[in-house]
């Protein structure tokens, strides 16, 4: 897996810092504060993506009808033997 950047580092941090789920707008908001850097919602979204399709967090998708919310989560260990 190759080095990630400072901001998808401070996403991360978020992410693993965060009790539980954490929307992607404020994870994105948060990220951006701390880093001082500002894109599009679609940008931020992209790095949260990858960074589970890494495996390096977890992404959840809840879906009711046509409804669809993403959250993320520290990537929980696996229990016991």
């Amino acid at each position: 897996m190759s080095e990630l950047g400072p901001i998808s580092k401070a996403l991360l941090d978020i992410v693993n810092e965060t009790f539980g789920f954490i929307t992607p707008q404020k994870a994105t908001l948060e990220a951006a504060n701390k880093t001082d850097a500002w894109h599009s919602n679609e940008w931020w979204f992209r790095r949260l993506a990858a960074l589970a399709l890494e495996g390096r967090i977890e992404g959840h998708v809840f879906r009711k009808d046509d409804k669809v919310t993403i959250n993320f989560r520290r990537r929980q260990e696996a229990e016991g033997p």
